[in-house]
């Protein structure tokens, strides 16, 4: 059971124990008679878990990085806040969309429902809109047959959950005026190649930044329009679990 959905029940539990105490309870209750604990703690925590449901549902959201697919840009235990308003306001729960938004862009990072399991959340970057041909050979990305260039930055070090270091190639990207970093193992046995995939309509094709180690569209598919969450917006808080230290060099950083 989602988290969205548990918050929906203690707003209709806390909501119904206060109604029923406002409209009989409370005219058949004696004059000195105090309400029950219950009914008290109804009557303080509805309001409260109304608003953060109503923020939650239509406005921001916040997202834990569970895997290294979006490394360097993203790390394991980033807290990133996500923008559910701009692509249009949906029904929570049932995600029926209610307003029209701003369009997905090439490069944007989105959060969405994992389409095998839409249960999980996943994070990953827009790398085809509906219509783009995608094709990948080795760890050159070419987009409606053409080629997007990347510029080498320097050596990376990839550090596993097991605590091993394994050094890669970091390089910078740019795709829908967007300008991001990525890294790639540079192995032979490391690279695949894709495609070409010409992403079907309203559907989206995802990609980690993390190449060469990222569960993507290019293993399970493209992402339909209706499982967009929102858009990644920034880092508010980042901790290192393997180092207990809080990684104040993330923090603040824009997705933007």
């Amino acid at each position: 059971m989602n988290f969205t959905l548990l918050l929906f029940l203690a707003v209709v539990l806390t909501g119904l124990i206060w109604l029923v105490d406002l409209l009989v309870l409370r005219r058949r209750r004696a004059a000195e008679q105090h309400e029950s604990l219950v009914v008290d703690y109804a009557r303080s925590f509805f309001p409260v878990l109304l608003i953060v449901f109503l923020i939650r549902a239509f406005l921001f959201e916040p997202f834990k990085i569970p895997s290294g697919s979006m490394i360097p840009t993203l790390r394991v235990g980033d807290f990133v806040l996500v923008n559910k308003y701009s692509l249009g306001l949906r029904l929570p729960l049932i995600h029926t969309q209610l307003t029209q938004g701003g369009p997905v862009q090439a490069g944007d990072v989105m959060v969405f429902r994992y389409p095998k399991d839409p249960r999980e959340d996943y994070i990953k970057r827009v790398i085809g809109l509906p219509g783009d041909t995608i094709e990948v050979k080795g760890n050159d990305l070419y987009i409606n047959g053409k080629l997007i260039p990347q510029k080498y930055v320097g050596p990376f070090t990839y550090h596993t959950h097991e605590g091993y270091a394994i050094p890669t190639k970091e390089y910078q990207q740019e795709l829908g005026g967007h300008t991001f970093h990525i890294i790639e193992f540079d192995t032979p046995e490391a690279q695949m190649d894709f495609g070409p995939y010409k992403v079907p309509p309203h559907c989206y094709f995802m990609m980690g930044d993390d190449r060469d180690n990222s569960n993507d569209s290019r293993f399970w598919g493209c992402v339909p329009e209706q499982n967009i969450v929102g858009k990644a917006m920034f880092v508010w808080f980042s901790w290192d679990a393997n180092d207990w230290a809080i990684r104040w060099n993330q923090i603040g950083r824009s997705l933007d």
